[in-house]
């Protein structure tokens, strides 16, 4: 049987007629431990209409195969039509967010999709919610080039230091802090955990955010290194031509279901 590097090569391969070689991928190179940001899967009622949403905010759409993404600097968007089974903010993925260079252009897009505010400081940030469930935040930064860029992944956990520590551990990140918040820093983007006084939420499976995705460079090696960390697949890693990626899935320890993928770079 042809291990996952061997079957990538064919993948890369055809990925590289189809799509070229691309100068600036949207996703950044990795860290030591060959992890960087990869991506968010949502669950919808409709995936026309949140296509559209996401659009309006900037995303760019891009296809693996039958695989259609939307496409943001650090971060790709899936979406996947079902009835969610809980809201974000009711599992222990409470947020994705975002850095913008524009505060009132973005506050009307939200208004635009009809999204529900959180927080609205009148300056800099935003938290809202989008229809049916996804909650985003929106932070000013108004020295950035680009109009929205990936920013953070927000989980809110029990115990936000020993979920910060698993993160360190399997996917190399570095100890981080953010508004008194700690943090795991990954290439493209981070993971922060704010505590949840009432215990953990519900897991993600099934949820608005269904699974959060980080792009590794090798999944044969890191599916070894994992293994001897004692971390359990949900789902095994394997190539799947149709949407020209390699894949698996995990779970850490709160409940956060997680994706791995080889290949997302490539798309442009």
């Amino acid at each position: 049987m042809l291990t996952i590097k061997t079957r990538v090569l064919f993948l890369t391969g055809l990925l590289l007629v189809l799509n070229g070689m691309a100068a600036n991928a949207q996703l950044p190179s990795p860290n030591t431990s060959g992890v960087s940001s990869g991506h968010t899967h949502l669950i919808v009622p409709n995936v026309a209409k949140h296509r559209e949403i996401w659009k309006l905010l900037g995303g760019v759409e891009r296809s693996s195969g039958r695989l259609q993404a939307l496409m943001f600097p650090g971060m790709f968007i899936l979406l996947r039509e079902g009835q969610p089974s809980a809201t974000s903010v009711n599992t222990t993925a409470n947020h994705i967010g975002f850095t913008i260079n524009d505060y009132a252009l973005y506050k009307a897009k939200l208004e635009a999709v009809a999204a529900s505010f959180f927080v609205d400081d009148g300056v800099g940030q935003i938290i809202a919610d989008l229809p049916d469930g996804v909650r985003i935040e929106l932070a000013l930064d108004a020295e950035q080039d680009l109009p929205i860029m990936f920013h953070h992944t927000h989980l809110s956990p029990a115990n936000t230091g020993e979920l910060r520590q698993w993160y360190v551990e399997v996917f190399g990140a570095e100890i981080g802090e953010r508004r008194g918040m700690p943090s795991a820093v990954i290439p493209g983007g981070r993971v922060d955990f704010l505590e949840n006084p009432n215990g953990d939420p519900l897991p993600t499976q099934g949820t608005a955010i269904d699974h959060i995705g980080f792009e590794v460079a090798d999944l044969d090696a890191f599916a070894q290194r994992m293994d001897a960390m004692g971390v359990v697949f949900n789902r095994a890693p394997e190539c799947i031509a149709a949407i020209e990626l390699c894949i698996a899935f995990i779970t850490d320890p709160k409940g956060t279901y997680i994706e791995l993928t080889q290949g997302l770079a490539r798309i442009q």
